[in-house]
């Protein structure tokens, strides 16, 4: 109830400040599994973004200084999201991704753990896989583009939800997990070409 009041007044907002035009939304709001919406960062809003283009409510994973004011950290809570640790392995935050996919939820991640400008599949962390790997969920790649500028136009692109473990073949390792992540990016980027 506290997150469709919420994204139903971030959806007001967005419409009055922002010109956004979403592609392909039927990919996010026709799933009923567990999956991983996964896309670039290049703003603090982008969260906000992809929020109000889903008709399914996103369970973000932030970064645990969002969570150490007290008001905001009661906000994030009640809107589904939980903390990471981006300097290291969080084993708390993957417990918490498990928990959200295995209840058939959706997890909203910006793999590249901070806000980017360009592509760089260096950035790719592997996280992200071990994660859908874990839960056997598929992910689901967006791209966002635009400026963040009043009545500025923003659009949000959404992939083909893919199982990325489907032809996997052998044991899973950091450097398995960390290649499919280069993979889970280059799907992200060539998005932007749309």
């Amino acid at each position: 109830m506290f997150y469709k009041i919420i994204v139903t007044i971030l959806k007001f907002l967005v419409f009055i400040i922002f010109d956004l035009k979403v592609h392909n939304a039927e990919r996010i709001n026709d799933t009923k599994d567990g999956l991983i919406a996964c896309g670039n960062h290049i703003s603090m809003i982008d969260p906000v973004i992809l929020a109000v283009s889903s008709k399914r409510q996103i369970h973000f994973m932030g970064k645990k200084e969002l969570f150490e004011n007290k008001f905001f950290g009661f906000v994030f809570k009640g809107l589904g999201a939980f903390p990471v640790d981006r300097q290291g392995i969080s084993l708390s935050a993957i417990k918490s991704s498990l928990q959200v996919l295995n209840q058939k939820k959706v997890l909203g991640i910006f793999p590249e753990g901070t806000r980017v400008r360009q592509y760089n599949e260096d950035n790719a962390k592997p996280g992200i896989a071990l994660i859908a790997n874990k839960a056997k969920v598929n992910i689901l790649p967006f791209y966002i583009k635009g400026t963040y500028k009043f009545r500025g136009k923003i659009e949000i692109f959404f992939g083909d939800e893919t199982n990325y473990f489907e032809i996997f073949d052998g044991k899973a390792s950091t450097e398995k997990y960390t290649e499919i992540g280069k993979e889970i990016l280059r799907d992200i980027y060539k998005l932007e070409d749309r």
